[in-house]
């Protein structure tokens, strides 16, 4: 097991791909899964790899993509099979054996794991080791491969505590894991070690005191209690300081972007929830056309954000030109921070964890330029531009909080990021003024993730009370886990289909698909060739609080439609929400029903936009109840 540790663009995927070559070459593994923590950072892997990983191996060897709408790539989608014949039995409560023989057939996520190379979610392995159909098929796709894990630090309790349970048949398996992270705490490291080290019936090895960064960690079942570290050198274009602002005052922010636009610098907002950043994007939008000011955010269609992904490449990519850069302003959410090889200018962050701040930072300046924002031709050339600051946008500055000091200032990021001691600690380093990559990094991540940290009284309850929250989260994830020890013997546990499989926790979601009336017959929001790939292209994941079902229409004809339409999709409608839009005015709008903390369903109207996504009308209560 290797563990890399270095800042964002040094090369960590480069170098475990040669770590994963000489594992290889050694005759202990026979190909590699990389698992990464979203859709947008595996299709990004998959375009980075698809060129060079052929190399890897004596003779053919192909490289699949796997994660949740694996359609979205093009190349990999005209690879699904054909879907059967819809039987149009509306009153058929099970799945027939063709519809589910076919189901599977066409489903590469059950089977991605056994191709040599594979890239996709991190929830695609997870699943090897959760109470789930075809999970020891997955398991068995593992064999002899190197599981390389990138951005390991973004997993939660929930999702660490499987991934532990993954390392450990893994490693049982004589498997070999390479684990990557620009901001990994120590606590964590030492768990996933030991996680790895059991499985190969070994006692937890003791990590060395090394404090340094960049590192590379090691550890070999043949030296069961010798870790290895190997203190790593940083590229001159990797090592860098960013000034830091920290900012209680909106109306401040706002006229900085202003002047930051109009000196023709291109500005990236990005805030910690949707509604936040439709509230800011709605403070530019009578200001800057559509040509200059963009929403980017997770609650678009696959076949929008993959538009708008590209558009942002484009304007603000590797290779972009001062004038497409110039005077542009994109207002973001957290799918900015790891999935795009992008770079502004000028940023603004919501207060998050430090190691979110370090990961946002990254995207700061990223590519050197000259002072016109040009890419330079020589990487060594010093950039043109001013030093690049982090604005960060938090709750007025206190040594002594209440309890509700983050709650109060910003209501919907208290509930993304719950840990507000750890919020506090990230500002009180934020008011040193500037972040020395990577010298401070380890000083950082430790200072505020370390478990014995001290924290003002205001705040110890909050902690505590996360910290009770992660256990029970860590506690979940035993409970749905297999049990190796035990072997397959049933004892009353649910084993769930792909769809419900619980990869991650947190409030739970629907995937929705949206289609649109025409006439009296529906149609997916996106077009395509294939309807199979129209329907992904259509999806988006929405909280079950906002949308967990759909208002059936009312008029005989649209039902019967509307019914059929369900047998079309990839699920057939079992664990998706269909929802149709009618063009009223100059809106597309649907109706659909959210569940309540109390239970209780409650009917919003939805608008869907190309420009903002998917946002609801003001709220009413369900004529149904």
């Amino acid at each position: 097991m290797h563990l890399l540790e270095d800042v964002t663009g040094a090369g960590k995927t480069e170098a475990a791909m040669m770590l994963t070559h000489r594992l290889m070459s050694a005759g202990v593994a026979d190909g590699f899964f990389i698992g990464l923590p979203t859709m947008a950072t595996a299709n990004a892997m998959y375009g980075r790899l698809s060129h060079f990983y052929a190399r890897l191996f004596d003779g053919l060897a192909s490289l699949v993509l796997a994660n949740g709408q694996r359609e979205l790539v093009e190349a990999f989608a005209a690879s699904v099979l054909r879907s059967g014949p819809v039987e149009h039995d509306l009153a058929q409560r099970d799945e027939t054996a063709s519809a589910r023989c076919t189901a599977w057939l066409a489903d590469h996520n059950k089977r991605v794991l056994l191709a040599p190379a594979g890239v996709g979610t991190i929830d695609q392995a997870l699943m090897a080791v959760l109470q789930g159909k075809h999970q020891s098929l997955r398991l068995l796709g593992l064999f002899r491969k190197v599981l390389i894990v990138d951005e390991v630090h973004a997993c939660d309790a929930y999702m660490q505590g499987v991934l532990e349970h993954l390392l450990r048949a893994h490693a049982s398996a004589g498997g070999s894991a390479i684990l990557l992270s620009a901001t990994l705490p120590e606590r964590m490291k030492r768990a996933l070690l030991a996680a790895f080290a059991e499985g190969c019936r070994q006692q937890p090895p003791t990590l060395p005191a090394d404090m340094a960064y960049p590192l590379i960690t090691s550890w070999n079942a043949d030296r069961a209690q010798h870790v290895e570290t190997y203190r790593v050198g940083t590229r001159a274009d990797v090592s860098r300081t960013v000034k830091i602002r920290y900012v209680a005052d909106l109306d401040e922010v706002v006229a900085g972007i202003r002047r930051a636009l109009d000196g023709g610098r291109c500005v990236c907002w990005v805030r910690n929830t949707i509604a936040d950043a439709m509230t800011a994007y709605a403070l530019f939008a009578h200001e800057l056309d559509a040509e200059r000011l963009m929403l980017f955010h997770a609650r678009f269609t696959l076949r929008d954000r993959l538009d708008m992904e590209a558009r942002i490449l484009d304007h603000f990519g590797a290779h972009s030109t001062s004038a497409q850069r110039r005077g542009r302003l994109v207002i973001a959410t957290q799918v900015a921070e790891q999935s795009l090889d992008a770079d502004w200018d000028w940023m603004i962050s919501d207060l998050a964890p430090i190691d979110r701040l370090i990961q946002r930072a990254g995207r700061l300046q990223r590519h050197r330029r000259d002072a016109l924002g040009n890419r330079l031709a020589n990487p060594a050339d010093p950039d043109g531009r001013e030093q690049p600051c982090l604005w960060v946008l938090g709750p007025a500055w206190t040594d002594a909080p209440r309890a509700t000091w983050f709650k109060d200032a910003c209501p919907k990021s208290s509930k993304v990021y719950r840990h507000h001691g750890q919020l506090w600690l990230t500002a009180r380093f934020i008011k040193e003024g500037q972040l020395h990559m990577p010298a401070d990094a380890r000083r950082l991540i430790e200072g505020v993730f370390t478990e014995d940290v001290d924290l003002p009284a205001g705040l110890q309850p909050v902690a505590n009370h996360v910290i009770g929250e992660e256990s029970s989260e860590a506690s979940h994830a035993y409970r749905n886990a297999i049990k190796l020890d035990v072997g397959y013997v049933w004892r009353g546990e649910q084993w769930w289909s792909d769809a419900q499989t619980p990869t991650r926790l947190g409030e739970a979601s629907a995937s929705v698909v949206l289609c649109r009336w025409d006439g009296e017959r529906l149609l997916p929001w996106a077009t395509h060739a294939q309807p199979r790939h129209a329907w992904a292209y259509s999806t988006v994941r929405v909280p079950e609080r906002l949308i967990a079902e759909v208002v059936p229409p009312s008029d005989p004809q649209r039902l019967r439609a509307w019914e059929e339409a369900k047998l079309t999709l990839p699920d057939q409608g079992k664990w998706s929400v269909l929802l149709p839009l009618e063009k009223t005015g100059r809106d597309w709008i649907g109706v659909a029903m959210g569940r309540a903390s109390s239970g209780e369903l409650v009917s919003r109207q939805w608008v869907y936009d190309a420009r903002f996504g998917l946002f609801p009308l003001p709220l009413r209560v369900n004529e149904r109840g």
